[in-house]
């Protein structure tokens, strides 16, 4: 049996306040500035070092399920989101071109890049948060089965880390598919 565990209409929700397209129009443009040399040296050192994660990661992405399913690469993975999320959002709000450039939102409304991006970054906690729970709502519903759950390895660390706490009082097991 195959059985969601995303965040039910994510796109859709993400779209309608503004946060896609501000996540993609708020990195192009702070990776413009990057490139003009125009942030200010603390800023500059949050996008070197978020994109040196990036590169990072995406080494071993090009490896094995087993080389990047792991807690080493959890921890890259998570330092890495924290920059996306957390770092680069104090540039967004310092930078008064994200409060200066606009989009329009589905329902005509204008929202800044700034306040795009933020909604968007805070969606990451949620989005994650609702992932783990549907998966032990799931596991609560399928008592002794075994669960698969496949998801990008950006998500891995933030999803295990809930279903740890989730779990609490539960007869759930949490092994990596390569311990079977």
């Amino acid at each position: 049996m195959i059985r969601p565990f995303e965040f039910e209409g994510r796109n859709e929700y993400r779209r309608e306040r503004g946060m896609v397209p501000a996540d993609n129009l708020t990195t192009r443009l702070i990776d413009s500035l990057y490139k003009a040399k125009a942030l200010a040296p603390k800023q500059n050192e949050i996008v070197a070092t978020y994109y040196g994660l990036t590169d990072q990661l995406k080494v071993v992405a090009s490896k094995s399920p087993e080389n990047f399913n792991n807690p080493q690469t959890d921890s890259v993975a998570e330092l890495r989101q924290y920059f996306q999320h957390k770092e680069l959002t104090k540039i967004t709000n310092k930078r008064k071109e994200f409060d200066e450039t606009y989009l329009t939102k589905p329902d005509g409304e204008k929202i800044s890049y700034r306040e795009g991006y933020r909604l968007w970054a805070d969606f990451w906690d949620l989005r994650n948060q609702i992932m783990a729970k549907n998966i032990i709502r799931t596991a609560a519903l399928n008592p002794g089965k075994r669960i698969v759950v496949l998801t990008g390895f950006l998500h891995r660390y933030y999803i295990l880390s809930e279903l740890r706490k989730l779990k609490e009082g539960k007869p759930i097991q949490i092994r990596e598919f390569y311990e079977y």
